[in-house]
C-alpha cells in the first residue's frame, strides 16, 4: 500500500496506509495493524450510505494526525462514518467535527465506547446521551442513532430508564433489558452475554425480562415500560424471560402480560440468537445458559376475554424439524399417508391426519427448557405401535443437538394434572350408554361413542330465567354458569364446572320409558332452578332426545329405535309456565292416545306463545367454547352429519384456498375446514332451529353443531359499527325491554350492516356492533342469500339505549342497542357507568337512520333467510 510521505513539522513520525478489509478501510501505521482494527472492519455490516473507515491510530498520536488520515480518504460526495477506538468522548467529537470541516462532507461518528453486536452490529454505549452523533459542515452536532444498523425502533430505546426503586430498562443493541437494579458481576456478566449474543433486528424489538440469579421481576416494572413505549412500536415487541418473573400461579409469562397489559403480546419460545434476519430461538435454562433449539418460535397470546383468547397460545412462526418435509397446513408436515408431524410448544407431535387424540392439551403443553417432548397418538394399540414406530424414526433424523435432549412420549401424558372441563356438552344424543360404558372422548372409546352421550363431567344445577324486577334487573344466574358479562368466543370454562379428569362422573343409566314419560304430561316450556333433590346431582339425569328441540339438520344423531316424537306435541312456548320442577322432563302424550280429541284440537286456535326472558342455559348447554377446546364436538359433526357435511367440504375449501386470513389460523387445516363448513351449513334456512333450541336453554345434538359454528366465526372478519334488522315486538316485548338495561343472547343473532331492499316489521331494531362476524365470504346463493349479513354469537351482552314505539300514521319504531365489552359487566351482572360510550353509539345510530332513510337500500335478504331476522335479543 502506498504510504504517505508528504509531511509537515507537526505530523507524527509514523507513516499512514489505507487498506480495504471486509466492508471497511483501515486507515492504520504502516505494517502495524492491530486484531482488533482487522476483526472490526471483518466483521461490521456494510453501510449503503457512508464510507465506512475503521481509524487504527496509537492513542498518543498528536491532533495533527487528522490531516494525514484526511488525506488518505477517498473523494466521494458521501458522507464517512468513523469507527475509533482508544480515544476519549471529548477526542472522538472533535476528531468528527474537524474532518467534516476539513472534507466539506458529513462524517458520523461515535460518541461512546463502541460494542460489537451479533450481525456486525455497532452499539454506542456511554451512558446519557451517547450514540452516533452526525456532523455537518457548518453546522451544530446532531445525534443521530443508537445502533449502527439502525433499526426502525430504534428511537424508542436509548437511555436506561428505573422503573421501580429496584428495577430498572437498560438499552441492549437487540433492544431492551428490564431487570433488578443489582449491580455485581454476575449481572456485568449477563449484559455482555446479552450485548454480544441477541441480534439487533431491524424490525422487531426485543424486550429481555429478568436476570439469572437476581430476584424476581415484577411485572408492574414491565407495564410501566410499556406505558412509556411508543404505541407505534408495540406491536413490533417480542418478550423474552431471561430470569425469574413473579407470575400468577399456573399463568405463562405471554398470557400473564396480556391480561396486564390488555393487549396481544408475542413472546420468543427461548432466546433469539445468530441472524439479524432470521435468528434462532433457543430455550434458556436457569442459569441463563442455552438449552435446545427449539422448533416454536413465537407464541402469541390474547387476554382473558378478548374474542381472540384461547387456552393455547397461537404458535405464529416454527423452524421445521428437518430438511425435506411437505407442509400441508400451518405447522403440520406430511410424514406418510396416515401420519403428520406437527410442531407445538413442547416439541413435535407425530399423529394422524384426523381425529388425533388429546389435541387440545398437546398444543397447550408448555415447553421445557432442558428437553423437547416428541409425542405419538395412543388411542388403540394398534396405532400407538404405528405411531410410536414413526416418532422412532422422526427421532433418527433430528440433528444431534436436539436428539440428545428429546424425550419420546405418548399424546395421553400431555396435560396430566391439569384442571380442565371433561365433558364439553350436555344432553343425550341418542340412548344412555350402560352403566360400565366408556365415558365419552375417552381414549378407549370408538369414535360411534361420540354420539352417545355429552354428559357434565361435575355437578351444576339447571338454567335459571333471568330476574326482571326493575330496570337494572339483568339474566344473572345464582347457579354457577357462565356470567352474563362473559364474551362470545372462546372464553375459559364458567366458575364451577371444572374438574380435574379423574374426578369425572361415570354417565347414569337413562330412566326406563314408562317411568320417563307420564302419559298425562307435556313439557314446561322452560326450566327454573330449584335445588336438586336426592343424592343425584341435576347435571347427572339423563338428559334425552326428546326433551329438547333438534335442530332439522340430517338429524342423524338419534339412534333406530329411539321413540320419535309425536306430530301433536306442543312447542315449548306454546304452553304457559309451570312450576319449578326438579324431575326430568315428561313426554307428550303418543299420537294414538290423543285421536278423540284430535280433530277438536285442529279447530281451535293456536295459543299464542308469551315472551319471556331466555334462561341462563348450564355450561353443557351453552354454545359458549369449553376451555378444553371442540375436538370431539368437530368429530361427531363429521361423522353425524356426514352427508351434509361431504356436499358443503368442496366449495368451503376453494374459498379457504382464496382468502389467507384461514390459512393463518393457529388451528389445524382440518378443524378450520370443520367449523367452516358448520357455519356454511348454519346459515341455510334449517339452521334457524338451532337459535331457536340455544334460546330455552336446552340440551341436545345442537349444542356441538353451536360451538363449531361460534369457531368458525372466529375466522371471520368482525364489524364495528351500526347494524340493523326489522322485528314486529308485541306488547309484552316492550314491556319486557322496558324493565331491562342488559340483556344477554344465548342463540345468534342476525343484522343488516345495511337495510334490506324488502323491510319488513314495524320496528328497527339498531346495534351498535364491536365482535358481529361478517358472514359474505360463506353466503350461499338464491333464497338462502343475505347481503350484508352479520351475526353475534352467542353469549353477547346488549344494552338497552332508547325504546321508541311506532307512531299512529305509520311511523317506524325505533330500538336502539349498544353491545357491551366484558370489562363493562360486573360480576353480578350489572351494566357498569359507561354515559360517554353510550351517547356516543345512540348518536352514531341515529345518523345511520337518518342517511339510510335519504338513500336506497340496495342488499338483498333472500325469501327463506328472512325468519332469521327479527327476534330480539334475550327474549324467548
Amino acid at each position: 500500500m502506498p504510504a504517505l510521505t508528504r509531511r509537515r513539522r507537526d505530523e507524527p513520525d509514523v507513516p499512514l496506509m489505507k487498506q480495504t478489509v471486509g466492508n471497511a478501510l483501515v486507515v492504520s501505521p504502516e505494517r502495524r495493524m492491530t486484531p482488533e482494527a482487522q476483526e472490526m472492519a471483518l466483521s461490521v455490516a456494510p453501510d449503503t450510505e457512508h464510507d465506512m473507515v475503521v481509524v487504527d491510530l496509537p492513542g498518543d498520536l498528536p491532533i495533527s494526525a487528522w490531516d494525514s488520515v484526511a488525506a488518505l480518504l477517498p473523494r466521494h460526495r458521501r458522507g464517512v462514518r468513523l469507527v475509533l477506538g482508544g480515544r476519549s468522548r471529548e477526542a472522538t467529537a472533535l476528531a468528527g467535527q474537524w474532518l467534516s470541516e476539513r472534507l466539506g462532507r458529513t462524517v458520523v461518528a461515535p460518541d461512546g465506547v463502541i460494542f460489537r453486536g451479533t450481525g456486525g452490529t455497532l452499539f454506542v454505549h456511554s451512558g446519557k446521551g451517547s450514540g452516533w452523533v452526525r456532523f455537518r459542515p457548518g453546522k451544530a452536532p446532531e445525534w443521530e442513532a443508537k445502533r449502527f444498523p439502525r433499526p426502525m425502533w430504534d428511537a424508542g430505546v436509548v437511555e436506561p430508564w428505573p422503573t421501580s426503586s429496584v428495577g430498572v430498562a437498560e438499552p441492549i443493541p437487540g433492544g431492551v433489558w428490564i431487570h433488578p437494579a443489582v449491580r455485581d458481576a454476575r449481572t456485568g456478566g449477563h449484559w455482555d452475554r446479552l450485548t454480544r449474543g441477541m441480534p439487533c433486528q431491524p424490525e422487531v424489538l426485543t424486550i429481555v425480562l429478568g436476570c439469572p440469579g437476581a430476584p424476581a421481576l415484577s411485572l408492574d416494572d414491565v407495564a410501566r415500560f410499556w406505558r412509556r413505549l411508543d404505541p407505534a412500536l408495540r406491536d413490533r415487541v417480542r418478550f423474552v424471560q431471561y430470569g425469574p418473573v413473579h407470575l400468577p400461579e399456573g399463568d405463562a409469562l405471554g398470557q400473564a402480560l396480556a391480561d396486564l397489559l390488555h393487549t396481544k403480546v408475542v413472546c420468543y419460545s427461548g432466546m433469539p440468537v445468530g441472524s439479524r434476519f432470521a435468528p434462532d430461538v433457543y430455550t434458556m435454562l436457569p442459569d441463563g445458559e442455552l438449552g435446545w433449539h427449539a422448533f416454536a418460535r413465537e407464541l402469541g397470546y390474547a387476554p382473558r376475554g378478548h374474542a381472540a383468547h384461547q387456552d393455547a397460545p397461537v404458535l405464529l412462526s416454527h423452524r421445521a424439524p428437518f430438511a425435506g418435509l411437505e407442509q400441508v397446513a400451518p405447522a403440520v408436515y406430511w410424514y406418510t399417508p396416515d401420519a403428520v408431524l406437527e410442531v407445538v410448544q413442547s416439541g413435535l407431535w407425530v399423529r394422524p391426519p384426523e381425529g388425533a387424540q388429546n389435541a387440545d392439551a398437546v398444543r397447550a403443553e408448555p415447553g421445557s427448557a432442558e428437553v423437547n417432548v416428541l409425542s405419538y397418538d395412543a388411542v388403540d394399540e394398534r396405532r400407538a405401535a404405528r405411531m410410536r414406530r414413526l416418532a422412532e424414526d422422526v427421532l433418527a433424523r433430528l440433528d444431534p443437538a436436539t436428539r440428545v435432549r428429546c424425550r419420546i412420549a405418548p399424546a395421553s401424558e400431555a396435560g396430566r394434572g391439569a384442571v380442565r372441563v371433561t365433558g364439553p356438552a350436555g344432553g343425550a344424543l341418542g340412548a344412555a350408554p350402560a352403566p360400565d360404558a366408556p365415558a365419552a372422548g375417552s381414549a378407549a372409546a370408538p369414535p360411534e361413542a361420540i354420539t352417545d352421550v355429552f354428559a357434565p363431567a361435575v355437578d351444576a344445577p339447571p338454567p335459571v330465567e333471568a330476574p326482571s324486577a326493575g330496570p337494572t334487573a339483568s339474566p344473572v344466574s345464582a347457579s354457577p354458569g357462565p356470567a352474563p358479562g362473559t364474551p362470545a368466543l372462546d372464553v375459559p370454562p364458567p366458575a364451577g364446572t371444572t374438574a380435574p379428569p379423574e374426578a369425572a362422573a361415570p354417565p347414569q343409566p337413562a330412566a326406563p320409558p314408562e317411568a320417563a314419560a307420564p302419559p298425562e304430561t307435556t313439557a314446561p316450556p322452560e326450566r327454573t332452578a330449584p335445588p336438586a333433590t336426592g343424592d343425584e346431582p341435576a347435571s347427572a339425569m339423563p338428559l334425552r332426545l326428546e326433551s329438547s328441540p333438534v335442530p332439522d339438520i340430517g338429524a342423524p344423531a338419534e339412534p333406530p329405535g329411539a321413540p320419535a316424537e309425536p306430530p301433536s306435541r306442543p312447542e315449548p312456548e306454546a304452553v304457559p309456565e309451570p312450576e319449578p320442577r326438579s324431575e326430568p322432563e315428561p313426554r307428550a302424550e303418543p299420537e294414538a292416545r290423543a285421536e278423540p280429541g284430535a280433530r277438536a284440537a285442529e279447530e281451535r286456535p293456536a295459543p299464542t306463545p308469551a315472551p319471556r326472558a331466555q334462561p341462563v342455559p348450564q355450561p353443557g348447554a351453552s354454545a359458549l367454547l369449553p376451555g378444553t377446546g371442540i375436538a370431539e364436538e368437530r368429530a361427531w359433526l363429521r361423522k353425524s352429519l356426514s352427508r351434509e357435511f361431504d356436499a358443503t367440504a368442496h366449495s368451503v375449501s376453494r374459498i379457504i384456498s382464496e382468502h389467507p386470513g384461514f390459512q393463518n389460523d393457529a388451528r389445524s387445516s382440518s378443524d378450520v375446514l370443520t367449523d367452516t363448513v358448520a357455519v356454511r351449513l348454519y346459515l341455510q334456512a334449517h339452521g334457524a332451529a338451532v337459535d331457536t333450541a340455544l334460546r330455552t336453554g336446552a340440551n341436545g345434538p345442537h349444542v356441538p353443531f353451536a360451538r363449531c359454528v361460534v369457531s368458525g366465526l372466529s375466522t371471520l372478519p368482525s364489524h364495528r359499527g351500526a347494524t340493523v334488522f326489522p322485528a314486529s315486538p308485541s306488547t309484552e316485548h316492550w314491556e319486557l325491554y322496558r324493565k331491562r338495561q342488559l340483556v344477554t343472547e344465548w342463540g345468534f343473532t342476525h343484522a343488516l350492516t345495511e337495510p334490506g331492499a324488502e323491510q319488513g316489521g314495524e320496528v328497527d331494531v339498531l346495534v351498535w356492533s364491536m365482535t358481529a362476524r361478517r358472514t359474505k365470504l360463506l353466503e350461499l346463493d338464491g333464497a338462502d342469500r343475505v347481503d350484508h349479513r352479520v351475526v353475534f354469537a352467542p353469549g353477547t351482552n346488549f344494552k338497552v339505549l332508547e325504546l321508541v314505539e311506532p307512531g299512529a300514521e305509520g311511523e317506524r319504531g325505533r330500538i336502539l342497542l349498544r353491545e357491551l365489552a366484558h370489562s363493562e359487566v360486573d360480576e353480578e351482572g350489572r351494566v357498569t357507568a359507561r354515559a360517554a360510550l353510550d351517547e356516543l353509539a345512540g348518536t352514531s345510530l341515529r345518523r345511520c337512520v337518518e342517511r339510510w332513510a335519504a338513500g336506497r337500500s340496495s342488499g338483498v335478504v333472500g325469501e327463506a333467510a328472512r325468519a332469521r331476522f327479527g327476534a330480539l335479543p334475550g327474549l324467548v
